[in-house]
């Protein structure tokens, strides 16, 4: 598997969005994000997102990836947080080809895994118990985090987590410009394999609006592969329109849906 998928597969920043962004207080959320092909603009998927007690500890969070608007998914993510935001557990399986990923924390530590498809074996490592990582949406965290580094120009680097290595790479992001999104103050930001790598490997932009830091677009490779076994490149959009609190998120249901191993 070549490094270019191995990045991607672990950005999925969309973050997979990439791509968690909300309210300070706890509450349940619903929200959508819609993938484009960046250069056709023709819709690849969309992305169904649930997220229950945000920001408390044990918040929970399920992705469903569907084919289209009203249509069936064909993958899911689920996540849960722990005291450390920025590394929550996660799980992805896409139906189409049986590819799963993730991170799971045991009783000697947390352990990533990794399967190409269903005939293939799955692969796990353990990291190390003191490891400081950003894992999958932790991103998000982890921009909030460092957000006054990022609008004062600053370059801030991490490990980032990506479960087809079994391993991490070193990232870099900063912000390169202020912008408007649906008629917001926002600003762009771009992340990039430190090192030499990052000359070689096409950065990613995620623009988060400035008032909250939700984030409202995505840019660059996804965790979502195409019929040739590549992974999209995509603009990703999250319309705050369709951000909405709810009284309680029906996980159980998103759970139980059944995933299809092919698009209509």
């Amino acid at each position: 598997m070549g490094l270019r998928r191995c990045v991607s597969l672990g950005c999925a920043l969309w973050l997979a969005a990439t791509v968690f962004a909300g309210p300070l207080h706890a509450e349940d959320l619903s929200f959508t994000g819609y993938a484009r092909d960046r250069q056709s603009g023709a819709l690849l998927y969309v992305e169904s997102h649930l997220v229950r007690s945000f920001g408390k500890v044990g918040e929970t969070r399920i992705v469903s990836y569907r084919c289209s608007a009203e249509g069936p998914a064909f993958a899911r993510k689920e996540l849960t947080y722990g005291a450390v935001r920025e590394e929550p557990e996660f799980t992805f399986v896409d139906a189409r080809s049986g590819y799963t990923e993730g991170l799971r924390r045991t009783a000697e530590g947390p352990r990533v895994f990794q399967q190409d498809n269903a005939r293939s074996p799955r692969r796990e490592a353990r990291i190390p118990a003191n490891a400081v990582i950003v894992s999958d949406a932790g991103f998000d965290e982890f921009v909030r985090k460092h957000w006054s580094e990022l609008e004062a120009g600053k370059t801030v680097r991490f490990p980032f987590l990506i479960p087809s290595r079994l391993d991490f790479l070193n990232f870099k992001v900063k912000k390169d410009r202020d912008t408007r999104v649906n008629d917001a103050p926002a600003s762009a930001i771009r992340l990039n394999l430190s090192g030499v790598l990052g000359w070689f490997l096409p950065y990613i932009e995620v623009t988060y609006r400035k008032s909250d830091q939700t984030l409202l677009r995505y840019e660059g490779l996804t965790n979502i592969r195409k019929d040739d076994g590549g992974n999209h490149v995509a603009v990703i959009t999250f319309p705050p329109r369709e951000r909405k609190t709810v009284a309680a998120v029906d996980l159980a249901r998103a759970r139980s849906e059944t995933l299809v191993a092919r698009c209509p």
